[in-house]
């Protein structure tokens, strides 16, 4: 499998990017009060293309009621799963664009998908959206079975350097952000561990924690309780610095440079809505996820809020469809 060396661009910058932040927020202001059409007329219909419970689940039903509240319309959420985020993504995709229906994507719907199902993909993450902002992002926690020998990284690589093969990796499924960061470990560090999918995350922890499988893997807020039990060995995390929720864990970085991974969560909505929209909601999602109440919501889940300007948001998408479909192209991983 061909080296990946380029890390990911587009959470790296992130942190300068921000600084542009305040200023496109004082840009957009006026769009608050100024909707197109008086927008909202009606209730917003907020769809998750993913099972009640999961992390995208959550963060949605926690910004409806406030938005809610701003707009004086209803905001429902309303799930639609399957095909890895496909099936709820083309609900919004082909709906009316008058800011009525949206969607909050993910890194595998909005970044990877595009990769692994290719020509049977139902949307074109860039023609049929308008990017509104980036909410939430969390990293991985790498973590492995405590029977295996490596108490540290860098000793994980050079016992899977010395036993090629021999070490099982378990994730929540093909394609799946967790899967793929298994992946792009192998090719960063020169590795061969074997790819094991499972049909979710906790089937995936449970195989690892069974012996089943090594190591894997997983969103911070699902992988801290066991590691904290002891019943998983917590090696690193795949953020370029220290997690907060998880300080003692070095970032995978500090063995293999450059290495970075994560979940994020970004809203989206129907192409051609209209740019008056997109502002209000760009300013009004900010403004939530910037708040305090929201941000200490969001730290129980073990993510952290994101936002910046649509423009921004188009940006970051961008670099991540084109990591993840260089590291989807190494792996040889698809789904038909």
């Amino acid at each position: 499998m061909k080296a990946i060396t380029k890390g990911n661009t587009a959470i790296k910058n992130w942190t300068r990017r921000r600084l542009c932040a305040a200023a496109a927020l004082g840009a957009l202001a006026p769009a608050h009060t100024q909707a197109q059409g008086g927008w909202p007329s009606r209730r917003v219909t907020f769809v998750v293309p993913f099972t009640p419970g999961g992390a995208g689940d959550l963060i949605a039903r926690a910004l409806a009621p406030r938005l809610a509240a701003m707009w004086g319309q209803a905001v429902v959420v309303e799930n639609r799963p399957g095909v890895g985020g496909n099936i709820g993504s083309k609900t919004v995709a082909t709906a009316p664009p008058d800011g009525h229906t949206i969607l909050i994507g993910s890194t595998s719907s909005h970044a990877i998908n595009s990769s692994l199902y290719k020509e049977k993909m139902p949307y074109d993450v860039e023609r049929d959206f308008a990017h509104v902002v980036m909410a939430a992002n969390s990293p991985h926690i790498l973590m492995l079975n405590p029977t295996v020998p490596a108490t540290s990284l860098a000793e994980l690589v050079a016992y899977a350097r010395a036993h090629p093969g021999k070490l099982n990796f378990s994730s929540g499924g093909n394609g799946t952000s967790t899967h793929l960061a298994g992946e792009l470990l192998n090719s960063m560090a020169g590795i061969r561990m074997v790819h094991v999918p499972y049909r979710g995350a906790p089937e995936a922890v449970a195989g690892v924690m069974a012996g089943d499988t090594q190591l894997m893997f997983e969103n911070l807020a699902g992988a801290l309780a066991q590691v904290r039990s002891g019943r998983l060995r917590g090696l690193a995390i795949s953020s370029l610095r220290r997690s907060p929720q998880a300080p003692e864990l070095p970032p995978v970085a500090d063995t293999v440079p450059g290495f970075e991974t994560g979940v994020w969560f970004g809203i989206f909505a129907p192409a051609a809505t209209p740019a008056l929209v997109v502002a209000r909601l760009n300013a009004d999602i900010n403004a939530v996820m910037q708040s305090r109440e929201m941000r200490e919501q969001l730290d129980k889940l073990g993510m952290e809020a994101m936002g910046g300007s649509p423009a921004e948001a188009s940006r970051f998408v961008r670099e991540e469809t084109a990591k993840w479909a260089r590291v989807v192209a190494a792996s040889g991983a698809r789904i038909d």
